[in-house]
This record gives C-alpha cells, structure tokens and sequence, in this order.
C-alpha cells in the first residue's frame, strides 16, 4: 500500500504539475557508448534499488488504496532513451532540453521514473538526466541510490548479484479490486480519527512549546512575487554551481551551518531577479525548507520528510545582515520543529487521503489547477529552497569521473519556483526549476546566487 504522504503526491499530480524529481548528473566521455554502459549497470544493480521496478496500481472507480506492485512487463528500454542537444552543447542547450524533459509527466503504466542519456555536450562531457516520481523516493533516498549506480573508482566496483531472484507479481484482477476497495471504505474512517487526533495533538504541543515559534514564518503570510500563482505546463531550468570550500569557509566566518550559506544566497538570488522585475516585496519571502525525518539506514523507498518554514529577507540590502537574519531564523524555525511542527506535514496529508477517496482528491486538484485558483487564492509560500548531502567522495561512470551533480525538485500550484543544492566532494551544485511562463529567465537566479557566494567569501576573508 502507498502510504498517505506518498499517495498525497500521486493524487496532486496534474498536468501542470508533475511531481517527479529530477537530477542532472555531468561526467566525462567514458571510453565505451553511454547507453551500453547504462544498460549493464542498471542490468547488474537493479535489484539494489527495488523502486525501479515498482509500477502503480488503481482501482477502475478509483475508490480504493494506491498500491505499488512488481511490474510483470517491466523492460529496461522502456526507461532509457538517447539524445544529442543543439550545437554548441553548452549549459544553455543542456537547460533546454532538461526543461522540456521536466515538463512531461512520468507514465504511470511503467515503473515511474526515466533516464535520458545526453551527448552533444562541449568539453567533451556527456549528462545522465534522471527523472523519478516524488512518491517514489525523496532527496534523501536518491542520494543514496547515486552510490548503486555509480562506481568509488575509476576500475569500477564489484556487486554481489541478487540473493533470490527477481519475482513480478500478477496483475490484479477485478475480484481483488472489489475486496481492496471494500475494505479502504470500512478502514477509511477509523485511520481518518487516528490522524486527526495526531494533528490536534501536534499543533497543541507546539502551541505549548513557548512564544517564539510566533514569531517565526507561517502557512499563508508569503508576499505576493511575479513567481507566485497558477502553473503553466512549461519548465525553465538553471544550473550553476561553487566550490563547496567557499561555502565552508563562509560557514566558519560567519558561525553559520552550510543551509543557513545555501539559504542566504537563496535570498539574494531572488532579491536579484525581484529587483530586475521591480517587483521588490517590503517584507520578507516565506521558502518551504524541506527537512529529512529519515533514519539513519532507513532505506526504504517513499518519502520520510517533514519541513520548516523560514523568512528570507530580500528587503535587506546588506549581505552580511541577510545572513544573520537567516542564521537566527532558522535556529528559530527548527526548534519549532522539534515541538511537533515537523510530523503535521505527514498527519496532515494522512487526514486528507483518509477523509476521501483518490477519485474525489484527483478531481478537486484538476479543478483547482483548470479554474487557476492559485491565481486568486492565498499560497502557502513563495518558494522552495532544498539542501541534499551528496556524495562526500569522487564518483565514476564506465571509468570516467563524474563532475557535477545537479539537483532538481517539482514546483507546486501558487509557488513556482524550487531552488534544490547538493554538496558533492568539491562543489555545491544549484539546480532552479521554475514555471517557464512565470520565469523564462530563470538563469537570473543561478548567476546571482554564484555571485553572492563570492561576495561572502570575500567578507569572510575580512573577517580573518
């Protein structure tokens, strides 16, 4: 069975807003052909990562749970294709196409995730672009899963092969349908009151946590942006990315943590493209920062994340002071979350999948996403800012390094934009996906975060 944060994704899903994440992995040439390279790794290793070969399964009415099953036609070539860019192959031709790729939903009768395999590439590199749906897996889990498909060395790494082999199950038939439905709809309202009681519970608790969580970023207060309202079905992609000993060295000047540095150049990045646009807000955005609730070892797949919110202060003009804002803002933000802030996410979501059924979820989303409420209707936040540890060593593919690793997550109705990091062993790397309509230019904010990362260099370097 989905389980309700998982479902939740799958049932909010719209044309206009695929919830898949996305990575963008740039290597060398390996000497041998990238898709044969592809074809035997994922060949050898599959059964590592057991989401891969998952596909989703519904009632006809729609009334029952979600569930996932081993694909009985599952073919590894439905999932990989091979594509050239346009000449001259830079980053700009990458971003084109990666936009295109993000704004296509996954097809749903196939385990739900797609490799694109990108030659054309200056430099002599080439690019393994990787969408997999949200309900799939989270940050957390396809960080790990980068360690089964790629290699520690250059000579490549030897796996075990499977202890048992691979068995599909059969596709469900309609008596099975009757029974699963018939028992979600007796079921329903009994786990509807457990997560209710758990909502109240939570929001009492950090009621009782003490006065300054008031203080801190709440649901529904985010100003209005140019980039905030109804999604179209276009993405606009930016990449770019620092060295990771900047963003420590930072770090240590300034007594922050590597967020509070990621988050800081977050907000100067959209002070930039706001100024530009003369659509400077006077009080600060509110940015959605998801946070992982994911045990160490835990590695299943679905979603195990929470969040907090967090004020970004574009109205400030000094960096300096942007950071120590930040800084105290999130040290504000997460104690809240340890005073139950951090499980309503996931209660919340389990409310709504158990007060309804998926038909009456998936209809009220493509209503609100036909009609363009998010256009008239108070937004949750303005924006999404993602911090995912990566790999904290070199990574290799057939032999040849891997040398940026490039993180993506989805925009949601209201809010559309995501700015999504992750720390390799020498870069930190900025993917920004945006509603193409509300942000053509969305490369504005890869340039301006780069360049803010080196103006708090330079005033670390001050600060001795």
């Amino acid at each position: 069975r989905v389980t309700s944060l998982d479902a939740g994704m799958l049932l909010a899903e719209t044309p206009e807003m695929p919830m898949h994440t996305m990575g963008v992995i740039v290597a060398e040439r390996p000497a041998v052909p990238l898709m044969d390279t592809m074809r035997r790794v994922l060949t050898e290793r599959i059964h590592w990562v057991p989401p891969f070969r998952r596909r989703l399964v519904e009632g006809p009415l729609q009334l029952g749970d979600l569930h996932w099953i081993e694909d009985p036609d599952f073919a590894l070539d439905h999932h990989l294709q091979g594509v050239a860019v346009r000449a001259p192959g830079g980053m700009r031709e990458l971003a084109e196409f990666v936009g295109a790729f993000a704004a296509r939903p996954l097809d749903r009768s196939k385990p739900l995730w797609e490799v694109a395999l990108v030659e054309g590439l200056e430099d002599d590199t080439i690019a393994i672009v990787a969408k997999i749906h949200h309900a799939a897996m989270d940050g957390g889990r396809l960080v790990s899963i980068l360690g089964y498909l790629f290699d520690l060395s250059p000579e490549g790494d030897a796996w075990p092969p499977p202890e048992e082999a691979w068995v599909p199950d059969r596709r469900p038939s309609l008596l099975w349908y009757a029974t699963d439905t018939a028992r979600t709809l007796v079921e329903k309202p009994a786990h509807a009151l457990r997560a209710i009681a758990g909502v109240a519970e939570s929001i009492l608790d950090g009621a009782l946590s003490g006065h300054e969580r008031a203080e801190g970023a709440r649901l529904f207060e985010a100003p209005p942006t140019p980039f905030n309202g109804a999604l179209s079905r276009r993405r606009a992609v930016a990449m770019a990315d620092v060295a990771f000993e900047d963003v420590k060295a930072i770090k240590r000047a300034f007594g922050a943590t590597v967020n509070d540095v990621v988050l800081a150049a977050s907000c100067a990045a959209a002070r930039d493209w706001l100024l530009a646009r003369d659509a400077l807000p006077d009080r600060p955005l509110v940015a959605n920062v998801p946070v992982t609730v994911r045990a160490r070892g835990d590695d299943d797949a679905g979603n195990r994340v929470s969040m907090i919110l967090v004020h970004l202060p574009v109205e400030v003009a000094d960096p300096a002071e942007r950071l120590a804002r930040i800084r105290a803002e999130t040290a504000r933000a997460k104690e809240a979350h340890g005073h139950g802030g951090g499980s309503v996410l996931e209660q919340f979501t389990d409310v709504l999948t158990n007060l309804t059924v998926p038909w009456f979820l998936t209809h009220a989303v493509q209503l609100y996403s036909w009609s363009h409420l998010a256009d008239r209707l108070p937004f949750f936040w303005n924006l999404v800012v993602s911090n995912l540890p990566g790999p904290p060593v070199p990574l290799y593919c057939a032999g040849a390094r891997v040398l940026r690793i490039y993180p993506f997550g989805p925009v949601q109705q209201g809010s559309g934009l995501n700015l999504t990091v992750m720390s390799t062993a020498d870069r930190l790397c900025l993917g920004a996906m945006a509603c193409g309509e509300m942000m053509p230019d969305v490369e504005r904010i890869g340039a301006a975060f780069v360049e803010e990362i080196a103006l708090l260099k330079g005033l670390a370097a001050g600060r001795g």
